[in-house]
Order: structure tokens, then C-alpha cells, then sequence
């Protein structure tokens, strides 16, 4: 084929893929997940005109008309809550260009007099008109209606409509975000790109001579700079799935501790101790960033962000160090695109930072096996990480501790143990253990180890945990026949010692938590990440020797499951996480809106005014005066919050209910029974 006819055959490949993908994206547009934010409108109006006003939305297509509806009408408060979240047919979260409302022209005035106030709540952002506001709105006549736009509603501003001249949707999560989407969708979903992917596998044909010709000539050369490219390839990629998004969804309420409490700036240094659940590391991390990049929910997010990014260069180190490049370039990738980690990447707390620390301790624990034996020098590099460890969860002793039944085990299985090692290694694990008694004379002692209430909301194992306990023996007796049949053959002896290794560990972490949790529980899954990497970096190195060693087709088809497996879950954010930014702007604003009223506000016990830059609330204290109560909902399910406001005498009748989504409210409690 000559050079010119084969350009002519990849531009058309590249431009197939374009146009295919477009028409099936254009086609679909949920095929790639979450690229809409939902909206969700609260009308505060006085219920003699609840008849008369209605939401019009101006979406693709067409312009559809969505009238607010009202639960129920309360018979001793005038005002009520109309309520609508914008759907259109099927399509629960549909792309909106506008909101107006639409009121009758001969009641237009009366009616926006009668409206105290709009909350919009677009995704995680808040948009409120007051009185004042709506008041003042600029309307047109149309059929018999004054429609009157509510203008400034934005989640975030589209270039690519802007450069091409569309209108703009108020509820896009961004380009960006839409483009990282649909690569994954493309990756993920390929039986609906069938198309895309046909011209690819032409394209890949095409050009496989000039591929093949340019990676045998990089292998030659042997400079480590093609390794680190496509380590820092696979480092941005796990970056940028980390990134994208990491503030669409407000700080629970473990997150608000971190910030508010444990790691603010403007606290003393010793609140850093002050978690009985949580040894300190990282919330004096934390603190420092706090000091350094600002104390905001963005900075310390993008901590965790940065740790989580940095958690996959550990693990590519560490299982090149023990196996080989491919294991390590396939371990890092699943990291990078690991749903699981990314969501841990994206909260201000501690787990992402064990994940990182994990992989060093094992590296150094390696290093020391390799040896045969300690050498000071070592032992200080086992010792320095591990410490960072325990004192970042308490987890991490349970990991420490598997490590030296391990190092005891295996050494005797090989015939290698003598006194003076395994003394000279305890020696180590007790210096590691005696970093934690600082925090322990601090806070452990009193505050969680003598105090029956500390972490009463984990429940003793159930059936689930405790089937899982059943099988962790049995998987291990099946572990071993493996490796005496087939891991004997086809595994290397380094192989076989990380194999070993992890499964031990694992299998111990897992057995001791569950035996002390059936007295004092302490297991719930989402502790065990710290050996999520080891079960990762096992599986890559397992998937690669069977790929070299035995059958290719199987090993590639393993490879692209387990892919498939790690990235599952990217698009399900968790829907129940507390909105307590979102309410408390809401609050925030309704709050001075009200200015002639005292305004005061149920608070949880970790208060977020000041880290988001709000006027704190006085707290309501029962008994006091008020004309206005709000009820933040950090942390609580509506029913909680019921109890709560009856306990304090409060009557449900007195309660309008705030739709932040589908799932949470926040409740606004007037003073009269006729406010």
C-alpha cells in the first residue's frame, strides 16, 4: 500500500471514530454517565396562591412545563413549600437551558408579593432569590401569563457551547468532565461503541508495522525516560479520574470533623490527638496543608487527591522491585482507575493516606527478606514507615502485627529462623508499637478503650462478615494446593514469596479484626483497604505470568475483566451523602433574608459555619425565643430530625421541609402558628 492511500485510510478512520462517537453520544447522551446536575426548586409562598404559580423549564427538547406540587397544605401555617425537581418523561435529570415562572397577568403583582422566596438547588449548589428579589423580577407577557426568568442559574459554563454559539445548560458538570466520561464509556461499554470500535481495530491495523518498529526501537535504547513516560501517563491518568469532580458532593460529616475539628488551623496544635478512633497522623498532615494552601473543603480535598495520586507510584515501586515492569505497570494502572480508591481519593480522611503507606512498608519489609538478614540500617527504613502507618489508623497495627507472624511463619517454613533475627525484628515492632503512646496517654486510654459507648454504631459481625471469616481458611487451603500444583511451575520464587505474603497477611488482618470485633466491635469493610493493594498488586502479577506463560487469549481476556471489575462503580457516587453545605447555604442566606427576625439554628456537634465562610447562627437552646429555627440535616435521617425537633417540644406543624434532593431536606420552623 502506498504511503499517500494509507493516510487517506487513517484520516477516515480517526474521522469515523469522531462521528460515530458523536452520533452515539448525541444519540444517548446518559451512555456516559453523570454530565447533568439534578435541579430541584422550592417555592416559599403563601398557600392561597398555590394555584396560581407554576415552573417553566426550557429544556432539549422543547420547552416543557413542570407545575410545582405541594405534599400536603397545612392548615394552621400560611406559607407552604411548592416543590418540583425537573424531569422530562423518562429522564430523570434532563438537560435545562432556563427556569421561569409563569404566573396569570391579572394576578402577577399579588402572587410575587405572596412568594417569600425560590431555593434552586442545581447539584451541590445553591441558588436563592428572596422576596426582594423575586419582587423585581422583569417579566413578559405570554398567553395570558407574565413569565418571569430566573437568571444567574449556573453549575458550570460550557466552552464548547460558548465557541459554537449554543445556548448554555444551567445543570452541566463542565467539558471536561464530559470528556473524561465518555473515554471511560468508550473503554468500558464497548458493545455500544460497536462502531468506534470497528474503525479503531482499523486504525490499530494500519499503523500496528509503525508500532510494532517504534517499541522495538525503544527497548533497545534502554532509557528509563519510556518508563517514567508511561508511568506518568498511567500517575496523570489516575490524577485526572481523581480530580474531576473531587467537590461535587459536600463533606460528611467524618470529613467535617477532620477539618473543623481534628486539623483546623485556628485550634490548638493537640486537637490533632483528640479522635479516640483515630490516631493523629494524619489530621497534623492535614493541618499543615490547612496552614499552608488555606483552610477550605477544596484544599483539603485535593489532599487526599494528591495522596491518592502518589499511593499508585508506591505500588508501581514496590511490585517492580518483587516481580517485574509489566506486573507493576498493570498494578499501577488499576490503581489509577480503581473506583474504589478514586472515591477514597476524594474525602478529607485517612484511608487513602494507609493505602500509600502500605506499599513503603512492604517495600522496606522485602528488602529486609531479600537480605536473609537485619542489618541496622534496613530495620531503621521497616521501622520509619510502619510508624507513620500505626499512628495514621489503628488498622495499621493490625498490619504490622500480620507482617511479623509472617516474617516468624515463613522463616521457619524455609528453614531460615534463628533467635537473634526474629529477637532483633520484635525489637523493631515493639519501637513501632511505642510510637503510639503518646496518643494512647492522651486519648485511647479514656476516650475509646475504657469507654463502652466509643463506636457504638458498629455493629458485631453479621451473617455476611462472618461467612466471610468462614471462607477465609478455606480459600487459604485452597491457596496452597494452588501453589504446590500449578504457582510451584509456573511463578519464580519472589513470585511466590509476595503471593504468600499477601494472602497471609490479608487472610490475618481479616481474622484478628472479625475475633476482636465479637467482643469489641471494630470491622466494617471499608478499614480493610490497607490490604486492598496487596490483593492488586497479587492479582497483576498472577494475570501477567499467566499471560507470558501460558495461554495469551486467557490471560488478556482475565487482564480486561479484572479492568473492568476495578473501574465499575466510577459513575455511583454516593447519593446519601450529607448536604450539609448545601443547607447551610441555604440557611445562610434565608437566614439574612430575614434580617428583621431572630434567625437561630439546630446544630450537630461539628459546626462548618466558619470553614465555609458563613455568619454562625446563634444556637437554639430550649426555652429561648425565636422567630425563625432552622434544622441543618448533617448526618440525619429525616426521621432522626423529627425526633429530635419533637423532644424539644417543637410542634411538626409549625415545619416547612426544604428539598435540597431526593434524599435530604433541611427544616425551617416559624415561631407563630400564623407567621
Amino acid at each position: 500500500m502506498k504511503s499517500w492511500q494509507k493516510t487517506i485510510l487513517i484520516i477516515c478512520c480517526l474521522l469515523g471514530m469522531g462521528i460515530s462517537a458523536a452520533y452515539k453520544l448525541r444519540l444517548d447522551p446518559d451512555i456516559v454517565g453523570e454530565i447533568k446536575a439534578p435541579v430541584h426548586v422550592n417555592i416559599e409562598i403563601d398557600k392561597a396562591y398555590i394555584n396560581s404559580v407554576s415552573i417553566i423549564a426550557n429544556m432539549n427538547p422543547g420547552k416543557i412545563q413542570i407545575y410545582s406540587k405541594i405534599e400536603k397544605i397545612n392548615r394552621i401555617m400560611r406559607p407552604v413549600i411548592l416543590y418540583s425537581k425537573i424531569t422530562y418523561g423518562e429522564d430523570d435529570t434532563p438537560f435545562i437551558y432556563a427556569l421561569f415562572l409563569r404566573i396569570p397577568i391579572e394576578s402577577s403583582s399579588e402572587v410575587l408579593d405572596a412568594i417569600d422566596n425560590i431555593s434552586i438547588f442545581i447539584g451541590n449548589k445553591m441558588f436563592y432569590f428572596s422576596h426582594l428579589d423575586v419582587v423585581n423580577l422583569q417579566g413578559k407577557e405570554q398567553g395570558g401569563y407574565m413569565v418571569y426568568e430566573l437568571q444567574g442559574l449556573e453549575y458550570k459554563k460550557s466552552i464548547i457551547a460558548a465557541l459554537l454559539k449554543f445556548p448554555q445548560w444551567i445543570n452541566w458538570y463542565g467539558d471536561f468532565n464530559l470528556a473524561l466520561k465518555t473515554v471511560l464509556a468508550f473503554i468500558t461499554q464497548p458493545g455500544r461503541y460497536i462502531i468506534t470500535w470497528c474503525f479503531l481495530i482499523c486504525l490499530l491495523i494500519l499503523c500496528w508495522p509503525d508500532i510494532k518498529n517504534n517499541y522495538s526501537a525503544l527497548r533497545k535504547q534502554k532509557k528509563p525516560w519510556a518508563e517514567l513516560l508511561l508511568l506518568s501517563f498511567i500517575v496523570l491518568t489516575g490524577f485526572i479520574l481523581r480530580f474531576n469532580g473531587y467537590v461535587r458532593y459536600s463533606s460528611g460529616f467524618d470529613e467535617l470533623y477532620s477539618a473543623c475539628q481534628a486539623s483546623n488551623p485556628d485550634l490548638p496544635f493537640m486537637n490533632t490527638f483528640g479522635d479516640p478512633g483515630n490516631p493523629p497522623l494524619y489530621f497534623i498532615l492535614l493541618r499543615f496543608w490547612f496552614m499552608l494552601f488555606g483552610w477550605t473543603e477544596q484544599s483539603g480535598r485535593l489532599f487526599s487527591v494528591i495522596i491518592g495520586s502518589a499511593a499508585i507510584i508506591s505500588l508501581y515501586i514496590m511490585v517492580k522491585r518483587f516481580s517485574n515492569k509489566k506486573a507493576a505497570f498493570l498494578a499501577a494502572l488499576y490503581m489509577a482507575t480503581s473506583a474504589y480508591f478514586i472515591d477514597f481519593s476524594q474525602e478529607m480522611r485517612a484511608y487513602i493516606l494507609e493505602v500509600f503507606l502500605v506499599s513503603i512498608v512492604t517495600f522496606r519489609f522485602f528488602i529486609i527478606m531479600q537480605k536473609g538478614k537485619l542489618s541496622l540500617n534496613n530495620l531503621i527504613w521497616y521501622i520509619i514507615p510502619s510508624v507513620l502507618l500505626v499512628n495514621t489508623h489503628y488498622y495499621g497495627s493490625l498490619f504490622i502485627f500480620a507482617i511479623f507472624l509472617f516474617f516468624v511463619t515463613y522463616s521457619i517454613h524455609t528453614k531460615t529462623f534463628t533467635w537473634k533475627k526474629t529477637t532483633v525484628f520484635f525489637t523493631g515492632n515493639i519501637i513501632i508499637a511505642s510510637s503510639l503512646l503518646p496518643y494512647f496517654i492522651h486519648t485511647a486510654f479514656n476516650k475509646a478503650l475504657f469507654d463502652s459507648d466509643f463506636n457504638t454504631w458498629i455493629e458485631k459481625p453479621g451473617l455476611v462478615l462472618m461467612c466471610i471469616a468462614v471462607l477465609v481458611p478455606l480459600l487459604g487451603v485452597l491457596y496452597l494446593y494452588l501453589r504446590k500444583t500449578v504457582f510451584q511451575k509456573t511463578l519464580p520464587d519472589s513470585h511466590r514469596c509476595f503471593l504468600d505474603y499477601s494472602v497471609f497477611v490479608a487472610a490475618v488482618v481479616y481474622l484478628i479484626a472479625f475475633g476482636i470485633s465479637m467482643y469489641r466491635p471494630i470491622l466494617i469493610m471499608k478499614y480493610l483497604i490497607l490490604f486492598y493493594p496487596l490483593l492488586i498488586a497479587a492479582a497483576s502479577i498472577t494475570l501477567i505470568n499467566v499471560f507470558t506463560n501460558s495461554s495469551k487469549l486467557i490471560g488478556g481476556l482475565c487482564i480486561c475483566l479484572m479492568f473492568s471489575w476495578v473501574v465499575e462503580g466510577y459513575e455511583e457516587k454516593q447519593g446519601n451523602w450529607d448536604v450539609y453545605h448545601e443547607a447551610l447555604v441555604y440557611i445562610s442566606k434565608d437566614a439574612k433574608a430575614h434580617f428583621q427576625n431572630t434567625s437561630m439554628e439546630v446544630l450537630p456537634k461539628i459546626s462548618g459555619e466558619h470553614f465555609y465562610g458563613y455568619k454562625e447562627l446563634p444556637l437554639y437552646v430550649p426555652g429561648d425565643n425565636y422567630d425563625i429555627l432552622y434544622f441543618n440535616p448533617l448526618h440525619h435521617s429525616e426521621k432522626e430530625m423529627y425526633l429530635e425537633i419533637d423532644a424539644l417540644g417543637i410542634s411538626q406543624d409549625r415545619i416547612l421541609r426544604i428539598h435540597i434532593n431526593d434524599f435530604q431536606h433541611v427544616f425551617k420552623i416559624y415561631a407563630g402558628a400564623s407567621p
